[in-house]
């Protein structure tokens, strides 16, 4: 394992812009943009919520670097991860799902299972089935597909069909949302995704359906669980840089200049090389790294804007920041059943068994929930969502 030889910020540096706060939480000189003929490292971003650990993909090399936000540890080299070309990975149990605008792959271990090549806005979102999982996307035409973690393809009827199978009253509500959207006809001709409330599809078919786009490039979509859109887009220091969220509704709700807050995007002219990449967490959580040609920046940004999302809560916690204010404020206006569901979130992360029919129905269907028969007691919750829990249980005894 490599020690840090340079970490420059020993406290995370926060930068508020409007309901965002923009966060530096790691710094290092042991990762650093690199080129070999056509390709570049480091290439591709997953992040470990529930452990906060973020890796950083060396691209076309195999393997990655681990590091934890807010903490000065070594970064851990790790090698079971052979290169895939995805900007983002989200690592389900053993399989690495990779995706890009145009490439999505499924791999285990170091194993390839599929590449699917007929994508043009990356992973729309991502199901359990089975033992595994089934990955939702659209084609260029904005028909819906899917793959699942055995390398099955779902053609349009197929994959349509198990949204109804998975979860019968969201896929009611997406019948409704594609009524209103005007959308039904196709719907029912499974020409078009959509899911809860968002109508998934490429860039340029939302901006022709929408009359202007509400994303600032062509590409990928990252999206989270309650179907809120992002995108962010990196130049130096003579183009801005920004993030773009999209709302389910299809309005953008914030466009975020990023150039001021890092070194690297601020002062790297034109001819100065670097490589980025960005993770959107299941709960809007966003992620990303500038790796430069001598150091590597690592920034967060906590899920404050739209809906809460009891999931993004539960990870974040509870800290005495402008954070801390925000979930606050956000528990004074969450309802009694809404506080025992987030108090129960932050239990389900580390795989408990709930005995609630209600609450066992709930979790079964996320994405991210793996039952481990864990009890409360086989439980060592870190001190941030110990916080956290405590203020719910004060808001649920006001009630």
């Amino acid at each position: 394992m490599k020690k840090i030889t340079m970490y420059v910020f020993l406290s995370i540096l926060v930068f508020p812009v409007d309901s965002q706060t923009i966060e530096k939480v790691f710094q290092t000189d042991e990762i650093v943009h690199k080129t070999r003929t056509i390709y570049e490292s480091p290439f591709g971003i997953y992040v470990d919520e529930i452990e906060q650990k973020i890796e950083i993909m060396n691209g076309n090399w195999d393997g990655s670097n681990e590091i934890h936000i807010g903490t000065n540890q070594e970064i851990i080299p790790k090698d079971n991860v052979q290169a895939a070309w995805g900007e983002v990975y989200i690592k389900m149990d053993d399989f690495y799902i990779g995706g890009s605008a145009s490439y999505i792959t499924i791999q285990k271990s170091k194993k390839i299972i599929n590449e699917i090549k007929d994508t043009k806005s990356g992973i729309s979102f991502i199901l359990k089935e089975g033992n595994g999982y089934i990955v939702y996307y659209v084609n260029d035409k904005g028909i819906p597909r899917a793959v699942d973690t055995e390398g099955r393809i779902y053609e349009n009827t197929e994959a349509i069909a198990y949204l109804k199978e998975y979860d019968e009253q969201k896929y009611e509500q997406s019948v409704q949302r594609a009524t209103e959207l005007g959308l039904a006809d196709r719907f029912r001709n499974n020409e078009v995704l959509v899911w809860g409330r968002t109508y998934y599809s490429t860039v340029d078919i939302l901006e022709t359906y929408w009359g202007k786009s509400p994303y600032i490039i062509s590409g990928q979509i990252q999206y989270d669980a309650q179907g809120y859109g992002y995108q962010c887009d990196f130049y130096g220091k003579k183009y801005k840089s920004f993030l773009c969220i999209v709302s389910p509704e299809g309005e953008r709700i914030n466009i975020t200049g990023l150039t001021d807050f890092s070194n690297i995007l601020s002062t790297y002219e034109d001819g100065c090389r670097f490589s980025t990449s960005m993770y959107v967490g299941f709960g809007g959580n966003i992620y990303y790294y500038i790796a430069g040609e001598e150091y590597t920046e690592v920034f967060r940004i906590r899920r404050t804007w739209g809906e809460p999302d009891l999931y993004a809560m539960a990870i974040n916690g509870y800290t005495d920041d402008s954070y801390g204010k925000y979930v606050e404020e956000t528990l004074a206006k969450l309802s009694k059943a809404e506080l025992r569901l987030l108090r129960n979130t932050v239990f389900a992360l580390y795989g408990y068994t709930f005995k609630s029919e209600d609450l066992k129905n709930h979790f079964d269907k996320q994405v991210w929930y793996t039952d481990e028969s864990k009890t409360a007691s086989d439980m060592t919750l870190p001190l941030h969502r110990q916080k956290l829990l405590e203020l719910v249980q004060a808001e649920e005894a006001k009630r």
